[in-house]
């Protein structure tokens, strides 16, 4: 049977594809991030890169990880819309934790912790799953790129204000920003709305900043552990894994490379989850989206 697993991010596409289990090739495409796109958009994309991946082939069933998708009604309508274009296959379709767990552990209970843009944790024992997080640059996103960035932003307005200190870590802000006096150091955040990704690429900076023993830039690494910790832990919890010496995956770009941030973070859970073992590396979220997708074959 023909299998195709799709991690849809908001940057790119990917669908992998098998044939009886054996992994063949993949496709990509652009972004299809149904929040931001559409869903009819970022159905069309998807559909897209899946036909792409199957090269005439007739699929059996699709797995389909979608940033948006973490919503029901959201999930639903793009696997209605994947399913009329791929009549006879089954599709699932879930949000991007899910794929991200099975990429780095392939089976069994099991949790990811996520950090990018955004941070999110989602865990999985038997039959019970818990996402954790994952509310945005609003309302949550503890410990992620754009958190860590904008606390930094933050402490340069206390610079303009004479309440802090300036250091590297301000002064890659006020880059950033091309702020350099308090009037255009608003105007950069409030004559239009601040680009979350813009704020993100400040945080690999900070964490450097941090490694090299920055005051400021420690302090914002050292709290964004202890947001990220909370957020594991809390998904561990919410399905009884936290005191069975759980797996726990680290995903997304801040926690890819070790870095002082790694490092307090495994710290934190070594000292307070019995037994972790916490699991780095892995393949491509594609390719959990595709394990995904042999299991609803196999059903």
């Amino acid at each position: 049977m023909i299998c195709v697993g799709v991690d849809a991010g908001g940057t790119s596409t990917v669908a992998a594809l098998s044939k009886d289990g054996a992994y063949l090739r993949e496709a990509r495409g652009p972004g299809a991030n149904a929040t931001t796109l559409g869903i009819d958009d970022a159905a069309d994309i998807i559909i897209t890169t899946i036909r792409h991946v199957l090269e005439g082939s007739a699929p059996g069933a699709i797995y389909a990880g979608a940033a948006g998708a973490g919503r029901a009604r959201v999930a639903e309508e793009l696997r209605e819309l994947i399913r009329i274009a791929f009549r006879g296959a089954r599709v699932t379709v879930g949000d991007d934790t899910a794929i991200a767990l099975r990429a780095a552990i392939p089976g069994g209970d099991g949790a990811v912790l996520i950090a990018g843009t955004g941070s999110t944790a989602y865990a999985e024992h038997g039959d019970r799953s818990q996402r954790v997080g994952g509310l945005g640059c609003v309302a949550g996103d503890e410990g992620s790129a754009f958190w860590i960035g904008l606390q930094a932003v933050k402490l340069y307005g206390r610079v303009l204000d004479g309440r802090a200190a300036r250091d590297e870590t301000t002064d890659l802000v006020a880059r950033a920003l091309d702020a350099g006096d308090r009037e255009s150091y608003i105007a950069a955040l409030y004559d239009a709305v601040p680009d979350p990704a813009k704020i993100a690429a400040l945080a690999p900076s900070v964490v450097a900043f941090a490694g090299k023993g920055n005051r400021a830039a420690t302090k914002i690494v050292q709290q964004a552990a202890q947001e990220l910790g909370d957020l594991a832990k809390s998904a561990l919890r919410a399905v009884d894994l936290l005191d069975c010496s759980p797996h726990l995956a680290f995903a997304g770009g801040l926690l890819r490379e070790n870095s002082l941030l790694t490092f307090l973070l495994e710290t934190r859970l070594n000292a307070e989850v019995p037994g972790v073992a916490i699991v780095k590396g892995g393949d491509g979220p594609a390719r959990g989206a595709l394990r995904l997708a042999e299991q609803l074959a196999a059903t």
